[in-house]
This record gives C-alpha cells, structure tokens and sequence, in this order.
C-alpha cells in the first residue's frame, strides 16, 4: 500500500508538472530588445459607418468608396524599452472566445466588431502588458483607449489637456470605466510642449496635434528600413478628408485648432519626407502586415 500511494504521489506530481497530462504550449519567450526600432501592428476590430457617420467628416460615402474604418493598436519596440499606442475599442474582456467576437455602438452613426484579443496579440510575440515601458494614445475617444486599464503598470504619457478631458462631466465622447487604473497612476509624464522625444534619440517621437480633442497627439516614427512613418490618431478619418482637402468635422472639440494642426503637420511630413499613415483607413490598414510581422 505504501509503494502505491508512493507512486500514485509520483504520478500526480509529474501530471501536474506538465498541466494534467494533456500537451501545452508555453508561451513565446519574451524576445530581446532589438538592434532597432520595430513597429508591430495588431487588428484591434474595425467600425462599421453609416451614411451620416461618413457625411460627419465633409465628405460622402462615394467619395470615400470604402466606408469601413479600421480600428488598429500598435507596438513600438526600442532598443531602450516598449510603447503602446492606441488600444482598441471594446476592452479585451468583452470580446471571448468565440469567433464572433465582440460587438458594440460607439456612437448612433459607428458600430464597432472585434473578434481579436489585444492581449492574445501581444502574447503571440512574447509580450504581456506589465512589459510595456510606455503608454499613450492619441487622443482618448472611445475607440483609442479601451484596453487602457491593461497597461496601468506601463509609465503614462498624457497631455494636461486630454487628462482633464477624460474626466470631464457629462463627456459623451468617452467612456471613464476604459482607463479607471489610470487616473491615480503614480508613473505619469505630462506632455507639454509640441514634441516629446520619447526615448531620447528622435526614432520614436509624440507630436502635439489638438483640435480633435483638446490635447491631441500624433506619432513620428523613424524605422531604418521602412523610413519616416507618422501615426495620425484621427487627425483625419478618411484619406478623401486630406485629399480633397476638408474641413475638420463640424464636433470637433476645437476645429479652429483641428485645421491648425492639420495644417501644421502637412508641413512637418513634407519637410521631413514623412509618410502618413491613417489609422482609420480601411484600406490601406488592410494591407499593412500585421504581428507578428514588424516594420523595421
């Protein structure tokens, strides 16, 4: 009896060893800090339009042709540490397993579809959120910012403006409960000047861009092999809003200040050779490879 308790206890200990006996997968190694700088984009779902949503931006839906907007997060990987920039619309926990996903109204005029984890992206290339270095996003609208509780660990970098935005009374345009971990974080950079170098080399720099909201921002990238890339936020929605050269939308939080910077950024990308990716276009997201295949 006592030898086969002795082995039953053997056994249990290696079945619990390896997860019960049944074949697991570890996860990836979080991968070493590479040699330079790498962009890594995530599907973080998309936004389905209506005709008024689309007409909201000046321009109508056969003008844009694709209606659909992209909802991406990107990874910035450093050799001197990691950022997060925008992330995703419905938070994680919302979204399950099924390969429905998750769906949600934004607004009247944007549903929004995800069928994909941030998390489980991130994971995919040996991340987990308490690895992340930094965070910020563009702007803190409800499809920017969902996951942002994940990353309360990460050092923040914020504008004054767009902190007191989040916590404005009677905001419809955000959703507090998307980055409640934030608010009393104890690592937080205020951003106050128009450029924040934020790994002190010019390869990775945040851009003041308000207009869309009070303390709007940007991201310029330099990538070795790709070359000058700038994030845009929602500087514009539609490539046909920068093309035919529209106004800003009429709800903006400040379209004076939204033309300026949109005026003032144009200038930056075209002295610089800067191309502009625009985070909401349908299109040209969808030909962007994504993680875990990098921009370097």
């Amino acid at each position: 009896m006592g030898q086969f308790l002795a082995r039953t206890t053997l056994v249990l200990a290696a079945l619990a060893a390896f997860g019960g006996g049944a074949a697991q997968t570890p996860p990836p190694a979080r991968p070493p800090a590479p040699r330079t700088v790498r962009l890594y984009v995530f599907d973080c779902g998309l936004l389905n339009i209506t005709a008024e949503g689309v007409q909201r931006y000046h321009v109508t839906p056969a003008e844009v042709g694709e209606t659909r907007m992209s909802v991406p997060c990107f990874l910035i990987a450093h050799p001197k540490g990691t950022l997060m920039w925008d992330l995703g619309v419905i938070p994680d926990g919302n979204i399950g397993g099924g390969a429905e996903g998750a769906r949600a109204n934004v607004n009247p005029t944007a549903a929004a579809v995800v069928t994909r984890t941030l998390k489980s992206q991130l994971a995919q290339i040996g991340y987990r959120p308490a690895d992340i270095t930094y965070v910020a996003f563009s702007h803190p609208h409800i499809d920017h910012c969902a996951n942002a509780n994940d990353f309360a660990a990460s050092t923040w970098l914020v504008t004054k403006a767009d902190r007191d935005f989040m916590w404005a009374e009677n905001n419809t345009r955000v959703n507090p409960s998307f980055y409640t971990a934030l608010k009393n974080s104890t690592s937080v950079v205020i951003l106050d000047k128009d450029e924040h170098d934020v790994f002190g080399d010019g390869q990775v720099v945040i851009k003041a861009a308000p207009g869309h909201t009070p303390g709007h921002q940007v991201l310029a990238l330099r990538l070795a092999g790709t070359g000058r890339v700038m994030l845009s936020g929602d500087l514009y929605h539609y490539p046909a809003e920068r093309t035919l050269h529209r106004a800003p939308p009429d709800n903006e939080a400040n379209v004076q200040q939204s033309a300026a910077s949109r005026s003032n950024i144009e200038a930056y990308l075209q002295k610089t050779k800067t191309a502009l990716w625009i985070e909401h276009d349908f299109i040209a997201n969808a030909r962007l490879k994504k993680s875990p295949a990098y921009y370097d």
